[in-house]
């Protein structure tokens, strides 16, 4: 009987700390709390928009004219995610001179190493980007950040099929221009190697 009252207390403590890890997790990034994220960005041509205060997605939208112009019109997210590419609430991507932006850390940055915005950073905004593929010629307004990284051969071309490499640490600004986001990508693919299953760690820094 004592086995079974103690099996029973264990399991509650254990059912509890699973569910503050939760909370936690759906909360913003004050305080430097690391928080963890997972974005489902699988559908191609479809942006999912993210905000570090609220921690979770705010909504999404589909990367056509009337959309991007919605978004661009809005100030309540910071980053949006489609597949493995990143915008940014800046630039081109907005209409309301929203400040947001990325600063890259170099390859060998580590995200625990990073404890505040480094002095003289410059963050880069989101601008129009034309590329081919399959498709024809494409325009998108998006950041230099990406999720992942492709690895390349000596001439700078992907590597096919596509081998993954990690990105490194991004440091990112809300769309006021008044907070600063440390975030690492975790994870681009799921357990069925199906693409645009993010996740990733982040926590505000000063």
């Amino acid at each position: 009987m004592k086995k079974a009252v103690y099996f029973m207390a264990a399991t509650a403590v254990l059912l509890a700390l699973s569910s503050c890890s939760k909370e936690q997790g759906n909360g913003g990034g004050e305080g430097g709390n690391v928080l963890e994220a997972s974005v489902n960005a699988s559908e191609s041509g479809v942006w999912q928009y993210f905000s570090f205060a609220e921690g979770k997605v705010v909504g999404s939208g589909k990367e056509d004219e009337t959309d991007n112009a919605a978004w661009a019109a809005r100030t309540d997210w910071d980053i949006a995610i489609n597949r493995y590419s990143i915008r940014t609430n800046s630039g081109e991507a907005s209409s309301t001179g929203a400040k947001g932006g990325v600063y890259t850390f170099d390859s060998t940055v580590t995200f625990d190493s990073v404890a505040e915005v480094p002095a003289g950073a410059t963050f880069s905004t989101d601008k129009a980007v034309t590329s081919e593929g399959m498709g024809g010629t494409t325009t998108t307004v998006k950041s230099e950040a990406t999720v992942i990284l492709f690895k390349t051969d000596a001439e700078g071309n992907k590597v096919m099929p596509p081998v993954y490499l990690q990105a490194p640490v991004y440091l990112f600004r809300s769309a006021d221009g008044n907070h600063c986001y440390k975030v690492l990508f975790t994870q681009y693919q799921d357990e069925n190697k199906e693409s645009g299953h993010v996740i990733f760690s982040f926590a505000e820094v000063k």
